[in-house]
């Protein structure tokens, strides 16, 4: 009896190691461990949001799910959640205008402020990828080199020379500056000024965008603000 016991479970042993399993077929590929053959039927993978999928605690790369808030399929890689039904490169653009009189723009003297933009403002977005957390503050979800742009503008800048700064913080850190100068004018004017860069980031970086407009303290009227993200690679 121990003898047959024996040669049963070294039977299953190798069923289990080298067998193929066929589901529509009786006869699957050996280069397969699991082949699906259907005319009337799919595969479905777990369907979910985007929220969901990027709550799952440590997936395993080649991971597969359905994005249903991309209306996408997902693959985990290295970088991340990779949109593998992807066509184009993934974006963000947050736009406001401020017609009138708003004295939303802050002037104290070199004083640093976040971009007065938030969920309210998106124009487009890729959820997978970008998540707005606060005013000017973007996190990271995928792993990539990224095209940034910046810009805002203003309805009544005074005459005289007047510092600006755009500035790109990561994780609290300036990084860059897409735009920065020094406005010179004769006569009070609508003014505006739009700058670019590149930078890399890792999945879970927080993206700040912050500017400068020396006014000593006496607030602007906005009439423009404006941010822009692309995931290049």
């Amino acid at each position: 009896m121990l003898k047959k016991t024996a040669i049963l479970l070294l039977t299953i042993h190798s069923f289990l190691t080298s067998a193929q399993v066929g589901i529509g077929t009786t006869a699957p590929s050996p280069s397969s461990i699991l082949e699906l053959n259907s005319t009337k039927q799919t595969f479905v993978p777990p369907r979910m949001t985007n929220v969901q999928m990027l709550a799952i605690p440590n997936p395993l790369v080649g991971s597969v799910v359905y994005n249903l808030s991309d209306d996408a399929l997902y693959m985990r890689t290295n970088l991340g959640w990779e949109n593998i039904s992807r066509t184009s490169n993934p974006t963000i653009s947050i736009n406001k205008n401020f017609p009138g009189v708003d004295t939303v723009i802050s002037t104290a003297d070199n004083s640093y402020t976040n971009f007065p933009l938030n969920n309210s403002d998106v124009i487009s977005i890729t959820s997978s990828v970008f998540t707005i957390i606060g005013n000017g503050q973007i996190q990271i979800n995928e792993a990539g080199t990224f095209m940034i742009n910046a810009a805002f503008s203003v309805e009544n800048i005074p005459s005289g020379n007047r510092k600006f700064v755009v500035g790109i913080y990561k994780n609290g850190t300036l990084i860059g500056y897409p735009t920065r100068g020094t406005i010179v004018l004769s006569t009070t004017d609508t003014w505006g000024s739009s700058g670019t860069l590149v930078e890399n980031f890792t999945a879970g970086d927080v993206v700040t965008f912050r500017y400068v407009l020396n006014n000593g303290g006496t607030p602007l009227d906005a009439l423009n603000f404006n941010i822009g993200m692309t995931k290049l690679k």
